[in-house]
């Protein structure tokens, strides 16, 4: 009889870098007539180009990156997590692409709008007008190329969004180092060594709730467990606060552009950068409350209860229903809040650091920068040791 491998970690791998090679290829092809930015890294405009553009200087089509995805990836799965599970099970994979697709499309295209607009341009070939349009178009079709290929790494590949922004943040994280020259900050050294080894021991860990089972009644029925991450979001919160930073000032800009002779737009919008003390307390919040917010969401501890009562399940020692509600509740409060102290805690101590010039302005995001990273290598560890285990049986055929 003979036996077939899967190679699903092979094939997997090879289409994700198949992805990339794409990705970075568009990542070369200019705008047409744009001029580049100057390229400071210290921004909220800035931090979110190297996390999820890595096109710094604003002048590819790939200036929008991935955001418009995130973005609309996030909205769909809000969406369907304050459904009930009933309701959950009626939309099919489909339709949860079209609408995700759909909002990408209308998210892409309002931000491509108001950064044509927000642009600088080297030639006056054409009136400004049709520079603007055109820049606009080859964003959003830089977006939507961005957003098909995370589509289909998601199906074929691994980790979804996460290579692009994992290639992103590399390539920009490496030049900003040499720059600033990272190396003569000992103190800022030995903060991304505690980053490195908190994150991977936050990433790798869980907590463990042991479970009363009614259909196990064998010796493996004491490694019944349900299993929740000292990160119950991982390190995405901190790349949402960047994207939620960021999405006000395309409507503050805007309102800019019918309101030029407007001091006050003006004024709040070059204090909210993270160069500001307005800027940086606003984005600090964000990151916590999101942690929270999205942990509470996501999880939805009220419903995982629910879960257990129907099956006849129980935390040991626990009534089911309100009790384990209650008690899931505060364990995933506890843990988010412990997760969102420590995110926003290492942001708020480089972001302070580079405030009073005790740091270049340009290492301000390098922890976390590195935080990302590490979290993304985790999780991609993660899911490439579930294809191996997939990749471990024997299929008879």
């Amino acid at each position: 009889m003979k036996i077939s491998k899967t190679h699903e970690l092979r094939n997997r791998v090879i289409f994700t870098v198949f992805v990339l090679i794409v990705y970075l290829l568009a990542r070369t092809i200019l705008l047409f007539g744009v001029s580049a930015d100057d390229g400071n890294g210290a921004d909220a405009q800035s931090i979110f180009q190297m996390m999820l553009s890595g096109d710094r200087y604003r002048n590819t089509i790939m200036a929008l990156g991935i955001i418009p995805y995130i973005n609309a990836s996030l909205l769909v799965q809000i969406i369907s997590a304050l459904k009930s599970a009933a309701s959950r099970t009626k939309v099919s994979k489909q339709k949860s692409d079209r609408w995700l697709m759909i909002a990408g499309i209308i998210i892409a295209g309002f931000m491509a709008v108001i950064t044509a607009c927000d642009m600088d341009y080297s030639t006056d070939a054409l009136p400004l007008a049709a520079l603007r349009a055109i820049a606009a178009a080859e964003m959003f079709c830089g977006s939507m190329l961005a957003t098909f290929l995370c589509m289909k790494n998601e199906k074929h590949g691994i980790g979804v969004s996460m290579p692009i922004i994992l290639v992103n943040i590399l390539t920009s994280l490496s030049a900003t180092l040499a720059i600033n020259h990272y190396f003569r900050y000992a103190g800022l050294i030995v903060g991304s060594l505690a980053v490195i080894a908190i994150t991977i021991f936050m990433e790798n860990s869980i907590i463990k709730i042991p479970m009363q089972r009614v259909s196990i009644h064998n010796i493996h029925a004491e490694q019944n467990y349900l299993a929740y991450k000292r990160t119950p979001m991982g390190i995405m919160p901190v790349m949402l606060a960047a994207t939620a930073f960021v999405i006000p000032g395309y409507f503050i800009r805007m309102l800019m552009f019918f309101f030029p002779d407007s001091a006050s737009l003006v004024e709040i919008y070059e204090n909210m950068q993270l160069t500001k003390p307005e800027g940086i307390v606003v984005y600090l919040v964000i990151i916590f409350v999101l942690t929270i917010a999205f942990s509470m969401i996501m999880l939805n501890p009220w419903e995982t209860a629910n879960q257990l009562q129907r099956n006849g399940d129980s935390i040991i020692g626990m009534y089911p229903g309100r009790d384990t509600a209650h008690f899931l509740a505060k364990t995933v409060l506890k843990w988010s809040f412990v997760s969102a102290i420590l995110q926003a805690g290492c942001m708020a101590v480089s972001l302070i650091l580079a405030y009073t010039g005790v740091i270049p302005a340009g290492l301000a995001m390098v922890p976390a920068s590195i935080m990302i990273v590490v979290s993304i290598a985790c999780s991609l560890a993660q899911e490439s040791a579930v294809y191996c285990r997939y990749d471990a049986y024997k299929f008879f055929v």
